[in-house]
């Protein structure tokens, strides 16, 4: 654990003992080294593992609850939920409080007949995408011997650097070979009758029960903007005969451009992520704006008449407080990380409402 000897000796702290690293008789394979790791876009959007823990389930959770402050730059609570999850019979949410709205970033899962005795922990996207520090992930995983049972890596290119066109021609000239063999692609494409495709495209390579899947999708017409060109090229990882190392976490760049040497090519291009929350967080928001004012525009028109041209009575009137579904992952990361500049590595990346 060399790069990350200092978070494994707070989280062996936490834990009160250290723990050992399994054999791994097949491992996910890593690609080329490229000029950037930590740094070089590729996110971690996904993460499930499970593990045998050492005592009684209450041991257990205390002992998460801790590693949970070393992830975690925000107060999270563990709730308990009245459903189960992937065949454990209970369920905790990891929850956080933003804007008076409870967030859910994991669900820790435990019990039941056919699952070993072991425990599940699920972090979202929500909950990736505040993590502060995953080495202290990747010691937590080391400290608890677990098994990484899902892992998604994902990059974005905000500003058209990339096309699902480019990734299906690359497809089809035979570039994404796995050991001699083409993985099947599916095609598909959302909208409605009015608008064929405005709710974007999708090409996938290969099949999640194979325990490899590659995902292109038009990310932000999928978010209600028919203007966008972000494109998301997504891995999603499962250990379907497999073992997914730990540190696969840490070194998100390589593991990405393992799983199909046709990804390589793809990274030094990628948008960073805080640019990609805050772009997410613009075209949601863009979206719901426009929706009001379709739904809604001729009803606040006659309202603000009502109201004497006070906005701000009218406003303290209709106004909610919290946070629409929707938006609970970009307005996480605003809160944790605040609003984004674009700085000098950030070129290209508009922040202007999208049209």
């Amino acid at each position: 654990m060399g790069q990350s000897g200092a978070a494994a000796a707070r989280s062996r702290a936490l834990r009160g003992e250290g723990g050992g690293v399994a054999a791994s008789p097949r491992t996910v394979k890593r690609g080329e080294s490229p000029s950037r790791t930590a740094d070089s876009g590729v996110i971690v959007d996904w993460l499930r593992f499970t593990f045998l823990p050492s005592g009684p389930i209450s041991h257990a959770l205390e002992q998460l609850s801790l590693y949970f402050k070393l992830w975690f730059p925000i107060q999270v609570t563990m709730v308990q939920s009245k459903r189960g999850l992937h065949g454990y019979q209970a369920s905790h949410d990891v929850m956080a409080l933003i804007d008076g709205e409870a967030v859910r970033l994991a669900i820790v899962a435990c019990g039941g007949d056919n699952v070993g005795g072991t425990m599940c922990v699920d972090l979202s996207g929500t909950g990736c995408a505040v993590v502060e520090d995953w080495q202290a992930v990747y010691a937590t995983l080391q400290d608890l011997d677990a098994r990484i049972t899902r892992c998604d890596l994902a990059v974005d290119f905000l500003d058209g650097q990339y096309s699902l066109e480019q990734v299906e021609d690359m497809y089809f000239a035979g570039q994404f070979n796995a050991g001699g063999r083409i993985p099947k692609y599916y095609r598909h494409e959302g909208g409605d009758l009015n608008s064929r495709g405005c709710l974007g495209r999708t090409f996938e390579i290969g099949r999640r029960a194979s325990g490899k899947l590659v995902r292109a999708y038009e990310k932000g017409k999928q978010l209600g903007n028919q203007e966008s060109n972000w494109l998301r090229i997504e891995i999603e990882l499962h250990n379907k005969n497999r073992v997914i190392p730990h540190d696969v976490i840490l070194k998100t760049a390589e593991y990405f451009a393992g799983a199909h040497k046709a990804l390589e090519g793809f990274i030094d291009a990628a948008s960073r992520k805080i640019p990609t929350l805050q772009r997410q967080h613009e075209d949601e928001l863009t979206r719901r704006v426009r929706h009001m004012r379709n739904q809604y525009g001729k009803t606040l028109d006659q309202a603000c008449k009502f109201y004497d041209e006070d906005f701000a009575a009218l406003i303290a009137d209709i106004r909610v407080t919290g946070i629409p579904a929707s938006m609970h992952k970009t307005a996480l990361a605003r809160h944790v990380y605040g609003p984004h500049d674009p700085g000098p590595n950030d070129e290209g990346v508009s922040h202007g409402n999208a049209g």
